[in-house]
């Protein structure tokens, strides 16, 4: 899936988007964005664990892009806005980027990783291979490295993340875990100096850019129209 400083890039193209105004805390928005990865910070966590995080319990990823999968879990994001996202509730914005965070891994299914999954075995590589999940981390964390670097944010972000802090996802993550993985995700990206980005073998820093811009212009879209999900923006 995309990386953390892929996922904050998508949500500060939508807030350019649709504008500040449509926010009242666009820190927690961009907090938001990294949510469903704080599982990470969880001692012991597992795939499943991650599964949960993500809406897709039960789902695999070779059949995510079914019919039956892909209605499973629009219908588990709809749930999720429907029941946790409503007047008054001051972490409106946080689990708005949460969810912008769950549909863009949606489409990075359809794309980057479709696309990852050709190049690969265009070199005798499955998806089952240690080689394929090493090369989609170097990849993905070449490319946040350069991101964090290059891209130009709307605003300092690493600023804006650490704004907030004691928020949680009833049901399935703690305030400790998310403030742990954004410390990581600052620590490892914006703060450390010393780590140089290389050269991305298989997903281009361009391809990502690319990426970031359709991203952010189908998940507007998504979220605007009260078609598929109540409208958020």
């Amino acid at each position: 899936m995309p990386g953390a400083i892929t996922h904050i890039a998508i949500a500060d193209k939508i807030i350019e988007l649709v504008g500040d105004e449509r926010f009242d805390n666009i820190s927690l928005f961009y907090c938001g964005s990294i949510g469903p990865d704080a599982i990470h910070a969880r001692t012991g966590f597992s795939r499943e664990d991650k599964k949960k995080t993500h809406l897709r319990e039960g789902i695999k990823d070779a059949e995510f892009l079914t019919d039956e999968k892909q209605e499973l879990f629009h219908n588990r994001v709809r749930n999720f806005i429907d029941e946790r996202i409503f007047d008054g509730n001051k972490y409106n914005d946080f689990l708005k980027g949460y969810v912008v965070h769950l549909l863009s891994d949606e489409l990075y299914m359809k794309t980057i990783r479709s696309e990852y999954i050709k190049a690969m075995n265009g070199e005798e590589n499955t998806e089952q291979g240690k080689e394929f999940f090493d090369g989609f981390i170097f990849d993905t964390d070449d490319i946040d490295y350069r991101l964090a670097r290059e891209y130009p944010f709307t605003r300092n972000v690493r600023e804006a993340l650490y704004t907030e802090w004691g928020y949680s996802v009833e049901g399935l993550l703690i305030h400790e875990e998310l403030s742990g993985s954004k410390w990581y995700v600052c620590n490892k990206f914006f703060d450390n100096k010393s780590s140089e980005y290389k050269s991305s073998k298989y997903i281009t820093y361009n391809r990502m850019l690319e990426f970031i811009e359709e991203s952010a212009m189908n998940i507007v879209v998504q979220l605007s129209d009260d078609r598929m999900y109540k409208s958020l923006f």
